[in-house]
């Protein structure tokens, strides 16, 4: 439980990414679609299918380095230290769930279709609940993996929540178009995505920060 704990404050800036980006897109579709601006507003969902993808490698690319440095900080427990490391790892490595699934709801709420982002969430925690106990404690005749089995649950969580997402978005978001045919990057849509985006990415990235500065805090009197 610590060591997940002291994760936190990366996760959360990892989601804090991938929710500003999020935020970014679902401003501009439904500006240009109240606008009746179709076309822009195609263009830019067209570059939510990527984003995601770019979001969770700037993490994936940094994680070998950036992560034992954040638990050397934080803790001098080799316990702690070593399943923190394992945890965070898995985590992030297949952080590509956890980004797609933001950014699947994000294009549904932009136009109007809150209920299905319900669903997509409900159904990637009740997997993670079910998950849990399974590959935690090994029942069923699965292995027990301990908090790797936690971060494993959590990242098939998140990724059939993708999947189901962007089922969603393909099947029933009807005003939107995510032909990739002609598509090519805009970079002024990219830096309109994150004009906008980018106070959300501020705001949970501040509060992870402090979140990490009191968790040194108290681990000064116990890692429990």
């Amino acid at each position: 439980l610590t060591a997940v704990s002291l994760s936190y404050p990366f996760m959360t800036l990892l989601i804090a990414f991938g929710a500003g980006t999020g935020v970014g897109v679902t401003a501009l579709v439904s500006r240009n679609l109240g606008a009746r601006d179709s076309t822009t507003a195609n263009q830019v969902a067209r570059h939510a299918l990527f984003l995601p993808f770019l979001s969770s490698m700037l993490f994936v690319l940094t994680a070998n380095f950036v992560i034992p440095r954040f638990f050397h900080i934080q803790t001098t427990d080799p316990e702690i230290y070593e399943l923190g490391i394992r945890y965070l790892r898995i985590t992030v490595y297949f952080s590509v769930g956890s980004m797609y699934q933001i950014m699947a709801e994000k294009l549904l709420a932009a136009t109007g279709k809150t209920g299905y982002t319900m669903i997509t969430q409900i159904t990637g925690a009740v997997i993670n609940i079910i998950l849990d106990p399974i590959l935690i404690f090994g029942y069923f005749g699965f292995p027990a993996l301990g908090i790797s089995g936690a971060a494993i649950a959590t990242v098939i969580g998140q990724s059939v929540a993708a999947i189901l997402g962007f089922a969603f978005n393909f099947i029933i978001n009807k005003e939107i178009n995510f032909s990739l045919r002609k598509f090519k990057p805009n970079l002024s849509i990219l830096k309109a995505i994150y004009r906008v985006g980018f106070p959300s990415i501020l705001l949970p990235t501040s509060a992870a920060i402090m979140n990490f500065f009191i968790n040194n805090i108290l681990i000064q009197f116990t890692s429990t």
